[in-house]
């Protein structure tokens, strides 16, 4: 029976320990993840302990393949299924966890706890030393108890920490050979990738008021990306269900007015091109998830699975404020709901891209131009965020000729590059914005006849 040692004892968690040990037997791919920060030595039970050395061993000689028959197999050919409980332990620990979306917290109670076991050693050590007979110089004693407690110490500092001399070297080689700095994803708003595109590691912003079009927007950058760049997209979709989402899609890429497609007024050659973007976008590598309430955790276990499997490139999240977390106030759920997706950006080496509501005082100003201090319930946005878009379209507060078929996107901050705004062209028939075009016959010309046309952009 799994238990936790109580406070005045060794420190352990089995309970943990087996949500760490079956969720390597759920999903063998996760192993890496939890290698990264676990070893044999960490774990408390001495089943555990040969339960994970073997799992090391069986990674080593073929990745991936950890599963809990292949396990029952290698404990059988070793003799040892008598002593690690056989398959029937092996799913005993498949039971403790019904999900793997927790496994970084496990992981973490672990190695924490691992950590504390090694310090209190490091401590009893220390003791020894101090009444050790054969120690009288005070210098050596205190030398040795710092190395003891350094010991335990360099188990939480990161490894990836480079030295100057390798940073500067892989700089300059870089530059020398004119590669200059990553751009990021290209997403076809020429404007915007000027500024530098969306960068891996960054978190992405994209505000507005209720009605601009914030999820046409990210819709539009997800086909573009995912279509043209052949980039693989996960969207995480608060608000909407997957069938509207696809709908959307369709009608954009096809040109179909969504309107016609929701209502099903489709002439032949509507049926044609809706045909055409139907097999280019199912070809697409998008995942969409329409979990309505997901945790954190559940988003950076999702992500950190298709990353794994190299199908993610961009993470959209639609949108900040319907995720919820834990925190005393709102103010504080906002602040770690932000923090979180940019360490979900920085630990997967993507680009997060999270749309947020702005409040209303844009709507009381003259010009309704929004600013940064817009954003709903909490400043950490602002400052966690790389690039923060604030999307408006004065049409929606009176339209005339000049402001007709117009979006704005203010760049109200950005870490890499200059600040400022751009136009695009909004067509609300098929919920699809475009480099901003000038000329009539540019903005009324159909998409071309082509299968091409599905994959075409301005």
């Amino acid at each position: 029976m799994a238990d936790r040692g109580p406070t005045d004892r060794v420190p352990y968690d089995l309970t943990a320990e087996m949500a760490v040990i079956g969720s390597v037997l759920r999903d063998p791919r996760c192993i890496p993840e939890v290698c990264a920060h676990l070893g044999p030595e960490d774990f408390y039970g001495p089943r555990h302990r040969r339960i994970f050395h073997l799992m090391e061993e069986m990674e080593k000689r073929s990745a991936g393949h950890c599963d809990a028959v292949s396990m029952a197999h290698e404990q059988e050919r070793q003799g040892l299924s008598e002593e690690l409980g056989g398959p029937e332990y092996l799913q005993e620990l498949m039971m403790a966890v019904p999900s793997i979306a927790f496994l970084e917290n496990h992981v973490r109670i672990v190695r924490d706890l691992a950590v504390k076991r090694a310090l209190l050693d490091a401590a009893s050590a220390v003791q020894r030393l101090v009444y050790s007979p054969e120690e009288d110089e005070i210098g050596q004693i205190v030398e040795q108890a710092e190395n003891v407690l350094y010991k335990v110490g360099d188990r939480l500092v990161s490894k990836n920490a480079e030295s100057m001399r390798e940073l500067v070297d892989r700089s300059l080689e870089q530059l020398l050979e004119g590669k200059g700095q990553e751009q990021g994803l290209q997403t076809s708003f020429l404007d915007l990738d000027e500024k530098h595109g969306f960068r891996a590691g960054d978190l992405i912003v994209l505000a507005a008021r209720p009605g601009m079009g914030k999820t046409a927007l990210a819709l539009n950058l997800l086909e573009r990306i995912a279509l043209k760049e052949n980039k693989a997209v996960l969207m995480f979709s608060l608000e909407m269900p997957c069938d509207q989402l696809v709908m959307r899609l369709l009608s954009a890429n096809a040109r179909i007015p969504h309107e016609h497609l929701r209502r099903g007024r489709l002439t032949p050659e509507d049926r044609r091109r809706i045909t055409l973007s139907g097999s280019a976008l199912r070809n697409a590598r998008v995942h969409i998830d329409e979990t309505s309430q997901p945790t954190l955790a559940e988003i950076r276990a999702k992500a950190r699975r298709l990353k794994r499997d190299g199908a993610v490139d961009l993470i959209i999240v639609d949108y900040l404020q319907l995720l919820q977390a834990r925190a005393e106030s709102r103010q504080n759920e906002i602040a770690l709901i932000s923090r979180t997706l940019k360490s979900i950006a920085r630990d997967l080496r993507v680009p997060v891209l999270a749309l947020a509501q702005l409040n209303r005082k844009a709507e009381e100003r003259t010009d309704h131009r929004p600013m940064l201090a817009d954003l709903r319930e909490s400043g950490a946005i602002e400052q966690d965020a790389d690039l923060v878009l604030l999307l408006m379209r004065e049409e929606v507060y009176g339209e005339t000729d000049d402001n007709r078929d117009k979006a704005q996107i203010f760049v109200a901050k950005n870490r890499h590059g200059p600040t400022g705004d751009f136009a695009l062209r909004f067509d609300k028939r098929f919920m699809r914005f475009e480099n901003f075009v000038h000329s009539a016959t540019e903005r009324s010309a159909p998409p071309s006849s082509t299968p091409a046309a599905a994959t075409a952009f301005e």
